[in-house]
């Protein structure tokens, strides 16, 4: 650019007298030449030295080694790639340069959302230039945002059935009954904003935006928000997104789990305040209970987080192309989980030790069942269905079951 800025100074220079003398005039003819020379040399374009043939290489990879550089199996990938490449998001060439090939495209955006190798490096692996690149993830991204709503969603009746029983196996039937999904917040690294800096800051001091993700039994997202700073409270997240308006209606008579972060209501289930010395043994067996199944959304954020190191710090540069960034990873997440496509080396899993309870409560059967009939008389009583109430007849009903046979 430099060369070209030069050379059209050069050329500026050579018209601005036109009085001038033979001699001065063929001098400016021959500069006029170089001028000429060098627009020529600025306007030809350099092929890089770059390793060619690297997508040659990947066809000979073995199965284990392909899924750790592309976080997706051979079999998903297929899936995937054929799906892009039938999308109005991948163009037919007409002329022009050689088009980059559906395939290429989709296994550059998933080296780019895999891992946190800059632009240019996946450019000189691929043997295409750092705008190449841009171009094939902001492809792959938008298509697979734009097929979300397929891929993310609420479950049917029939696979309502079965989460609550994935749910109550995770608590080897002692835990909540209702179960359909688990919600909470991660935070995505981001560059700092220009605009409203401040406000995207978390507690932590790093700046972010919010993922808030309901998940199921499998580790499946239902329903993701994503977008508000970092420095917003979960529970405000919670209330501006379109899934709390239609909460209600999406849970039925079932419930979501959360914690202490979120709000008590009849369709989202949270665990008790821990007020110490005086905190009842039931209560504690109920959260216990219930930490043993909404677990199960951190170990979701994990396994995304670990399959798409993007997540850990999105150096997009406007927050909307964060989001969309985040969102094609949770999309490439479920069809993954659709396929039963994991990763061994995310194969463990935090999980929660089983929790007993404290023997020297005595005989408590008609304790509990004393305040079982004393919840069931109240919540007839008020077709609000106190969330509290429901809570704690959840849990005395729990710990009637479970609590003297553990």
């Amino acid at each position: 650019m430099a060369l070209l800025v030069t050379a059209m100074e050069l050329l500026d220079s050579s018209s601005d007298d036109d009085s001038v003398s033979g001699a001065v005039c063929s001098d400016c003819d021959d500069e006029y030449d170089d001028a000429c020379i060098l627009v020529a040399c600025a306007l030809v374009r350099d092929d890089a030295n770059r390793v060619p043939g690297y997508e040659s290489i990947i066809g000979r990879y073995h199965e284990y080694e392909f899924k750790r550089l592309f976080r997706l199996s051979r079999e998903t990938f297929d899936s995937f790639s054929a799906k892009f490449k039938t999308s109005a998001f991948y163009p037919r060439a007409v002329q022009g340069r050689q088009q980059i090939s559906a395939e290429k495209t989709c296994l550059i955006a998933l080296v780019y959302l895999g891992s946190q190798i800059s632009m240019y490096a996946i450019g000189d692996k691929f043997d295409v230039t750092e705008s190449s690149v841009h171009v094939c993830v902001t492809r792959v991204v938008h298509f697979l945002h734009a097929i979300s709503d397929e891929i993310i969603c609420w479950p049917s009746s029939a696979e309502v059935t079965r989460i609550k029983n994935g749910f109550l196996a995770k608590s080897k039937g002692k835990g909540p009954r209702n179960t359909i999904g688990c919600i909470d917040g991660s935070h995505i690294g981001i560059l700092t904003p220009s605009e409203s800096t401040q406000s995207y800051f978390n507690r932590k001091k790093w700046p972010s935006i919010i993922l808030q993700g309901i998940c199921d039994d499998r580790n499946k997202l239902l329903n993701v928000f994503i977008g508000f700073p970092g420095s917003v409270h979960d529970a405000r997240v919670l209330r501006e997104s379109p899934f709390f308006a239609r909460a209600i209606q999406e849970c039925e008579d079932n419930y979501i789990l959360g914690d202490s972060a979120y709000p008590l209501m009849p369709w989202l289930m949270t665990p008790f305040k821990d007020n110490g010395s005086s905190f009842p043994t039931w209560k504690k067996s109920f959260n216990k209970r219930h930490s043993q199944q909404r677990v199960l959304i951190e170990n979701t954020f994990g396994l995304l987080k670990q399959r798409f190191r993007r997540l850990y710090l999105v150096d997009a540069k406007s927050v909307q192309q964060c989001c969309y960034i985040v969102m094609a990873a949770c999309v490439l997440h479920n069809m993954c989980n659709d396929e039963r496509d994991f990763l061994e080396e995310l194969a463990t899993l935090p999980q929660e030790e089983d929790v007993g309870n404290d023997e020297s409560e005595g005989d408590l059967i008609a304790v509990c069942q004393a305040t079982v009939s004393l919840c069931e008389s109240s919540l007839q009583r008020n077709s609000a269905r106190s969330s509290s109430l429901l809570r704690d007849l959840f849990s005395v009903q729990m710990f009637c079951e479970v609590g003297c046979r553990v």
